[in-house]
């Protein structure tokens, strides 16, 4: 095997690890994505329920008020 035979086959190691590095962090990065769609999926429903709660407690906070009295002062 000749000097430059040698180099090539050292060169195309090299790149396969470095593309199987890549490959295995962008399989991390397509996993964290995806989670964090599930989060903002669920985020959403709960800011929905918390909207629709929160408008619930001001009607019966409105419902429960009564107008000022007047004392006759």
């Amino acid at each position: 095997m000749s000097g430059a035979e040698l180099l090539l086959s050292l060169a195309g190691a090299v790149t396969m690890l470095l593309l199987s590095v890549i490959a295995y962090f962008l399989k991390l990065l397509i996993q964290d994505l995806r989670q964090l769609g599930t989060d903002l999926v669920r985020l959403k429903e709960s800011v929905v329920r918390l909207e629709a709660e929160q408008g619930l407690m001001k009607t019966m906070m409105q419902r429960g008020r009564s107008p000022p009295k007047d004392r006759g002062d």
